[in-house]
Protein backbone atom coordinates (compact mmCIF):
# COMPACT_ATOMS: atom_id res chain seq x y z
CA UNK A 1 0.00 0.00 0.00
CA UNK A 2 1.58 2.93 -0.86
CA UNK A 3 0.73 6.79 0.95
CA UNK A 4 0.96 9.35 -1.04
CA UNK A 5 2.94 12.20 1.02
CA UNK A 6 0.37 14.38 1.48
CA UNK A 7 -2.54 12.06 1.51
CA UNK A 8 -5.35 12.34 3.97
CA UNK A 9 -5.98 8.54 5.72
CA UNK A 10 -10.24 8.66 5.34
CA UNK A 11 -10.39 5.76 8.37
CA UNK A 12 -8.21 7.43 10.26
CA UNK A 13 -8.50 10.13 13.11
CA UNK A 14 -5.42 11.93 14.76
CA UNK A 15 -5.28 11.96 18.81
CA UNK A 16 -2.74 14.16 20.46
CA UNK A 17 -2.39 13.22 23.98
CA UNK A 18 -2.25 16.22 25.81
CA UNK A 19 -3.43 15.13 29.49
CA UNK A 20 -0.17 15.02 31.46
CA UNK A 21 0.53 16.94 34.16
CA UNK A 22 4.49 17.27 32.71
CA UNK A 23 5.47 16.91 36.77
CA UNK A 24 9.37 15.66 35.61
CA UNK A 25 9.07 18.79 33.50
CA UNK A 26 8.19 21.18 36.37
CA UNK A 27 5.97 22.90 33.50
CA UNK A 28 3.64 22.59 30.85
CA UNK A 29 5.70 20.73 27.79
CA UNK A 30 3.24 21.22 25.60
CA UNK A 31 3.74 25.05 25.14
CA UNK A 32 7.58 24.94 26.11
CA UNK A 33 9.07 26.52 22.35
CA UNK A 34 11.25 25.35 20.61
CA UNK A 35 12.99 27.41 17.38
CA UNK A 36 9.83 29.58 18.67
CA UNK A 37 7.44 27.04 18.37
CA UNK A 38 5.48 25.17 20.72
CA UNK A 39 6.35 22.09 21.17
CA UNK A 40 2.80 20.42 20.93
CA UNK A 41 2.11 22.07 17.43
CA UNK A 42 5.26 19.52 16.19
CA UNK A 43 3.01 16.71 16.76
CA UNK A 44 -0.40 18.35 15.96
CA UNK A 45 0.96 19.89 12.45
CA UNK A 46 1.60 16.24 11.61
CA UNK A 47 -1.73 14.81 12.39
CA UNK A 48 -3.29 17.89 10.54
CA UNK A 49 -1.41 17.16 7.78
CA UNK A 50 -2.03 12.83 7.64
CA UNK A 51 -5.35 12.39 9.36
CA UNK A 52 -9.13 13.20 8.01
CA UNK A 53 -9.83 14.69 11.51
CA UNK A 54 -8.04 15.41 14.53
CA UNK A 55 -8.73 15.84 18.51
CA UNK A 56 -7.00 16.14 21.35
CA UNK A 57 -6.95 13.53 24.37
CA UNK A 58 -7.16 15.71 27.95
CA UNK A 59 -8.69 18.57 29.07
CA UNK A 60 -6.61 20.64 27.03
CA UNK A 61 -8.79 23.84 25.33
CA UNK A 62 -5.78 25.93 25.90
CA UNK A 63 -4.38 23.58 22.73
CA UNK A 64 -8.04 23.66 21.18
CA UNK A 65 -9.66 25.37 18.02
CA UNK A 66 -12.72 25.70 16.64
CA UNK A 67 -12.07 21.92 14.07
CA UNK A 68 -9.74 20.59 17.14
CA UNK A 69 -11.66 19.66 19.92
CA UNK A 70 -10.09 18.68 23.74
CA UNK A 71 -11.55 16.19 25.39
CA UNK A 72 -11.27 15.36 28.56
CA UNK A 73 -9.76 12.08 29.46
CA UNK A 74 -12.52 9.84 30.86
CA UNK A 75 -9.71 7.77 33.12
CA UNK A 76 -7.37 10.28 33.77
CA UNK A 77 -3.87 10.01 34.94
CA UNK A 78 -2.43 7.13 32.57
CA UNK A 79 -1.47 6.45 28.53
CA UNK A 80 -4.36 3.69 28.58
CA UNK A 81 -6.63 6.26 29.70
CA UNK A 82 -5.33 8.86 27.03
CA UNK A 83 -5.81 6.24 24.67
CA UNK A 84 -9.18 5.42 25.48
CA UNK A 85 -10.50 8.69 25.43
CA UNK A 86 -8.77 9.26 21.83
CA UNK A 87 -10.58 6.06 20.70
CA UNK A 88 -13.88 6.94 22.00
CA UNK A 89 -14.49 10.17 20.86
CA UNK A 90 -13.19 9.01 17.29
CA UNK A 91 -15.55 8.74 14.64
CA UNK A 92 -13.22 6.28 12.51
CA UNK A 93 -12.08 2.82 13.46
CA UNK A 94 -8.93 3.83 13.83
CA UNK A 95 -6.62 6.11 16.13
CA UNK A 96 -3.26 7.54 15.05
CA UNK A 97 -1.70 9.30 18.43
CA UNK A 98 0.83 11.18 19.13
CA UNK A 99 2.24 13.13 22.39
CA UNK A 100 2.44 16.40 22.77
CA UNK A 101 6.24 16.44 24.01
CA UNK A 102 8.25 14.55 20.65
CA UNK A 103 9.94 17.63 18.94
CA UNK A 104 10.61 15.51 15.43
CA UNK A 105 7.62 13.68 14.62
CA UNK A 106 7.96 12.03 10.95
CA UNK A 107 5.52 10.45 8.85
CA UNK A 108 8.12 7.66 7.75
CA UNK A 109 7.13 5.53 10.85
CA UNK A 110 3.08 6.81 10.55
CA UNK A 111 3.20 5.30 6.85
CA UNK A 112 4.81 2.11 7.49
CA UNK A 113 2.40 1.40 10.15
CA UNK A 114 -0.81 1.92 8.20
CA UNK A 115 0.61 -0.22 5.91
CA UNK A 116 1.20 -3.41 8.25
CA UNK A 117 -2.37 -2.20 9.78
CA UNK A 118 -4.46 -5.08 8.31
CA UNK A 119 -5.97 -7.64 10.48
CA UNK A 120 -4.39 -6.25 13.80
CA UNK A 121 -5.96 -4.13 16.61
CA UNK A 122 -3.17 -2.29 17.23
CA UNK A 123 0.34 -1.25 15.38
CA UNK A 124 3.38 0.05 17.29
CA UNK A 125 7.41 0.49 17.03
CA UNK A 126 8.92 -1.80 19.50
CA UNK A 127 12.96 -0.24 20.09
CA UNK A 128 15.57 -1.85 22.11
CA UNK A 129 14.30 0.76 25.01
CA UNK A 130 10.37 -0.92 24.85
CA UNK A 131 7.45 -0.37 23.58
CA UNK A 132 6.30 3.37 22.10
CA UNK A 133 2.67 2.82 23.06
CA UNK A 134 1.94 7.08 22.21
CA UNK A 135 3.57 6.81 18.63
CA UNK A 136 0.98 3.95 17.25
CA UNK A 137 -2.14 3.17 15.48
CA UNK A 138 -5.26 1.46 17.47
CA UNK A 139 -8.57 -0.01 16.36
CA UNK A 140 -11.72 0.71 17.73
CA UNK A 141 -11.98 -2.71 18.74
CA UNK A 142 -9.52 -2.09 21.32
CA UNK A 143 -12.02 -0.12 23.55
CA UNK A 144 -14.09 -2.87 25.29
CA UNK A 145 -10.74 -4.40 26.55
CA UNK A 146 -9.73 -0.62 27.47
CA UNK A 147 -12.83 -0.09 29.46
CA UNK A 148 -12.59 -3.35 31.11
CA UNK A 149 -8.86 -2.66 32.43
CA UNK A 150 -9.45 0.89 33.07
CA UNK A 151 -12.37 0.28 35.56
CA UNK A 152 -10.57 -2.24 37.56
CA UNK A 153 -7.80 0.27 38.05
CA UNK A 154 -5.40 -1.44 35.44
CA UNK A 155 -3.26 1.30 33.63
CA UNK A 156 -0.20 -0.85 32.45
CA UNK A 157 -0.38 -0.75 28.81
CA UNK A 158 2.13 -3.64 28.46
CA UNK A 159 -0.56 -5.91 29.93
CA UNK A 160 -3.09 -4.82 27.82
CA UNK A 161 -0.80 -5.57 24.80
CA UNK A 162 -0.72 -9.31 25.97
CA UNK A 163 -4.73 -9.60 25.45
CA UNK A 164 -4.75 -8.10 21.94
CA UNK A 165 -4.11 -8.91 18.45
CA UNK A 166 -0.51 -6.70 17.50
CA UNK A 167 1.73 -5.94 15.48
CA UNK A 168 4.65 -4.70 16.46
CA UNK A 169 7.78 -3.37 14.19
CA UNK A 170 10.75 -3.58 15.52
CA UNK A 171 13.19 -1.31 15.68
CA UNK A 172 15.57 -2.76 13.07
CA UNK A 173 12.46 -2.28 10.58
CA UNK A 174 11.93 1.56 11.35
CA UNK A 175 13.88 4.12 9.03
CA UNK A 176 16.95 5.86 9.58
CA UNK A 177 17.08 8.09 12.17
CA UNK A 178 14.06 6.68 14.09
CA UNK A 179 15.75 7.31 17.39
CA UNK A 180 15.40 10.93 16.47
CA UNK A 181 11.78 10.43 15.91
CA UNK A 182 10.80 8.68 18.85
CA UNK A 183 12.29 10.82 21.11
CA UNK A 184 10.32 12.46 23.98
CA UNK A 185 11.04 15.68 26.30
CA UNK A 186 10.04 14.77 29.57
CA UNK A 187 12.63 16.50 31.81
CA UNK A 188 14.77 20.05 31.66
CA UNK A 189 17.85 18.15 31.47
CA UNK A 190 16.54 16.56 28.47
CA UNK A 191 15.38 19.90 27.04
CA UNK A 192 18.78 21.55 27.45
CA UNK A 193 20.61 18.60 25.29
CA UNK A 194 17.77 18.70 22.56
CA UNK A 195 18.49 21.99 22.48
CA UNK A 196 21.81 22.57 22.20
CA UNK A 197 21.77 19.57 19.67
CA UNK A 198 19.14 21.27 17.47
CA UNK A 199 20.59 24.64 17.17
CA UNK A 200 21.80 25.90 14.18
CA UNK A 201 22.92 29.02 14.55
CA UNK A 202 27.01 29.18 15.20
CA UNK A 203 27.87 31.21 18.61
CA UNK A 204 30.91 32.68 19.58
CA UNK A 205 31.80 34.33 22.45
CA UNK A 206 34.02 37.36 23.69
CA UNK A 207 35.74 36.39 26.81
CA UNK A 208 38.28 38.60 29.01
CA UNK A 209 38.70 39.58 32.23
CA UNK A 210 36.58 43.18 33.73
CA UNK A 211 38.45 46.36 32.04
CA UNK A 212 40.07 44.10 28.95
CA UNK A 213 38.07 45.37 26.18
CA UNK A 214 35.58 43.03 25.55
CA UNK A 215 32.99 45.13 24.35
CA UNK A 216 35.20 47.32 22.16
CA UNK A 217 36.39 44.57 20.19
CA UNK A 218 32.84 43.22 19.98
CA UNK A 219 31.22 46.26 18.86
CA UNK A 220 33.96 46.16 15.80
CA UNK A 221 33.27 42.76 14.95
CA UNK A 222 29.43 43.14 14.94
CA UNK A 223 30.31 45.97 12.10
CA UNK A 224 32.49 44.34 10.26
CA UNK A 225 30.27 40.66 10.28
CA UNK A 226 27.32 43.57 8.88
CA UNK A 227 30.08 45.03 6.49
CA UNK A 228 30.17 41.37 5.29
CA UNK A 229 26.41 41.51 4.66
CA UNK A 230 25.38 38.65 7.67
CA UNK A 231 22.76 38.99 10.29
CA UNK A 232 24.36 39.58 13.12
CA UNK A 233 22.84 38.41 17.04
CA UNK A 234 24.29 39.81 20.07
CA UNK A 235 24.01 38.71 23.46
CA UNK A 236 25.88 40.16 26.80
CA UNK A 237 25.66 38.16 30.04
CA UNK A 238 25.67 40.48 33.27
CA UNK A 239 26.29 38.14 36.67
CA UNK A 240 24.34 41.19 38.22
CA UNK A 241 20.88 42.96 38.30
CA UNK A 242 20.24 45.02 35.76
CA UNK A 243 17.66 47.75 34.42
CA UNK A 244 16.87 48.53 31.18
CA UNK A 245 14.39 51.09 32.27
CA UNK A 246 14.33 54.26 33.33
CA UNK A 247 12.17 54.66 36.67
CA UNK A 248 9.04 56.69 35.77
CA UNK A 249 8.47 55.32 32.45
CA UNK A 250 5.40 53.60 30.94
CA UNK A 251 7.08 50.64 30.69
CA UNK A 252 9.26 50.40 34.27
CA UNK A 253 5.88 50.76 35.51
CA UNK A 254 4.33 47.91 33.56
CA UNK A 255 6.91 46.11 34.95
CA UNK A 256 7.21 47.56 38.53
CA UNK A 257 3.26 46.43 38.40
CA UNK A 258 3.87 42.85 38.51
CA UNK A 259 3.87 42.09 34.19
CA UNK A 260 6.64 39.10 34.13
CA UNK A 261 6.38 39.47 30.44
CA UNK A 262 6.55 43.36 28.94
CA UNK A 263 7.13 43.98 25.62
CA UNK A 264 7.37 47.09 23.56
CA UNK A 265 7.28 47.62 20.09
CA UNK A 266 7.38 50.42 17.40
CA UNK A 267 8.06 49.99 13.48
CA UNK A 268 11.23 49.47 14.00
CA UNK A 269 11.97 47.37 16.73
CA UNK A 270 10.58 45.15 19.65
CA UNK A 271 12.27 45.11 23.06
CA UNK A 272 11.39 42.85 26.01
CA UNK A 273 11.86 42.45 30.03
CA UNK A 274 11.08 39.57 31.43
CA UNK A 275 11.74 38.60 34.75
CA UNK A 276 13.44 35.67 35.94
CA UNK A 277 14.18 34.57 39.40
CA UNK A 278 17.98 33.58 40.10
CA UNK A 279 17.48 29.71 39.39
CA UNK A 280 15.09 30.20 36.10
CA UNK A 281 18.00 32.47 33.96
CA UNK A 282 18.21 31.05 30.79
CA UNK A 283 20.78 29.37 29.62
CA UNK A 284 23.16 30.57 26.32
CA UNK A 285 21.51 27.75 24.41
CA UNK A 286 18.31 28.55 25.77
CA UNK A 287 18.24 31.96 24.80
CA UNK A 288 19.86 31.70 21.46
CA UNK A 289 17.24 29.23 20.26
CA UNK A 290 14.41 31.11 21.67
CA UNK A 291 15.13 34.53 20.35
CA UNK A 292 18.31 34.03 17.42
CA UNK A 293 16.78 31.74 15.29
CA UNK A 294 16.46 34.73 12.50
CA UNK A 295 20.31 35.50 11.93
CA UNK A 296 23.30 33.99 10.79
CA UNK A 297 25.56 34.24 13.78
CA UNK A 298 25.57 35.01 17.77
CA UNK A 299 28.28 37.30 19.03
CA UNK A 300 28.25 36.78 22.96
CA UNK A 301 30.01 39.17 25.35
CA UNK A 302 30.60 37.29 28.77
CA UNK A 303 29.44 33.60 29.05
CA UNK A 304 32.87 32.03 29.79
CA UNK A 305 31.39 29.02 31.24
CA UNK A 306 29.32 27.92 28.47
CA UNK A 307 30.61 25.54 25.71
CA UNK A 308 30.41 27.73 22.98
CA UNK A 309 33.38 28.62 20.70
CA UNK A 310 35.34 31.70 22.44
CA UNK A 311 38.03 34.08 21.48
CA UNK A 312 39.61 36.21 24.88
CA UNK A 313 40.73 39.38 24.76
CA UNK A 314 44.09 40.07 26.39
CA UNK A 315 45.64 43.20 27.46
CA UNK A 316 48.64 43.29 28.96
CA UNK A 317 48.10 45.64 31.56
CA UNK A 318 45.57 44.45 33.04
CA UNK A 319 46.82 40.76 33.46
CA UNK A 320 49.48 38.48 32.38
CA UNK A 321 47.65 35.73 32.67
CA UNK A 322 44.83 34.25 30.18
CA UNK A 323 41.29 32.91 31.28
CA UNK A 324 41.13 30.40 29.09
CA UNK A 325 45.02 28.91 29.19
CA UNK A 326 47.00 29.80 32.31
CA UNK A 327 44.47 30.10 34.91
CA UNK A 328 42.51 27.00 32.69
CA UNK A 329 42.31 25.09 30.03
CA UNK A 330 39.54 25.51 28.17
CA UNK A 331 39.28 23.71 24.64
CA UNK A 332 36.41 25.87 23.48
CA UNK A 333 38.94 28.66 22.91
CA UNK A 334 39.53 29.23 18.82
CA UNK A 335 41.96 32.38 19.05
CA UNK A 336 43.15 35.30 21.34
CA UNK A 337 43.02 39.23 20.52
CA UNK A 338 46.08 40.07 22.19
CA UNK A 339 48.18 43.77 22.69
CA UNK A 340 51.42 41.78 23.04
CA UNK A 341 52.50 38.93 21.05
CA UNK A 342 52.13 35.19 23.16
CA UNK A 343 53.05 31.95 22.58
CA UNK A 344 49.64 29.68 22.91
CA UNK A 345 48.39 26.84 21.04
CA UNK A 346 45.61 29.05 19.26
CA UNK A 347 45.85 31.79 16.70
CA UNK A 348 46.72 35.06 18.61
CA UNK A 349 45.70 37.90 16.58
CA UNK A 350 46.41 41.93 17.16
CA UNK A 351 43.56 43.03 19.55
CA UNK A 352 42.60 45.63 17.24
CA UNK A 353 42.23 42.80 14.64
CA UNK A 354 38.49 42.70 13.70
CA UNK A 355 39.17 42.01 9.74
CA UNK A 356 41.25 38.73 10.91
CA UNK A 357 39.06 37.53 13.86
CA UNK A 358 36.19 37.93 11.32
CA UNK A 359 37.79 35.81 8.67
CA UNK A 360 38.66 33.16 11.38
CA UNK A 361 34.66 33.15 12.13
CA UNK A 362 33.62 32.99 8.76
CA UNK A 363 35.61 30.28 7.68
CA UNK A 364 35.14 27.60 10.49
CA UNK A 365 31.35 28.80 11.13
CA UNK A 366 29.76 30.18 8.31
CA UNK A 367 30.98 28.72 5.11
Amino acid sequence: MQIPHNAYIDNMTGVLLAGGESRRMGRDKAHIKIAGQPLYKRSLDLLRKHCASVLIAGDRRDLSCPDIPAIPDLFPGSALGGLYTGLSAAKTDWIFVAPCDMPRPDARILKMMITERKGYDAVVPRTPGGYEPVYALYHKRCLPLMEEMLERGEYRIYDFYQRIHIKFIDWHQLPDNWEETLLNINTPEQLQQFKEDEMNTPVVSIVAKSGTGKTTLLEKLISEMKRRGYRVGAIKHDAHRFDIDREGKDSWRLTQAGADTMLITSPTKLAMVKQYTTDQEPSLTAAVAEHCTDVDIVLTEGFKRSKMPKIEVHRSARSEKLLCRDEEHDPTLIAVASDIPLSVDVPVFDINDANGLCDLIEEHYLR
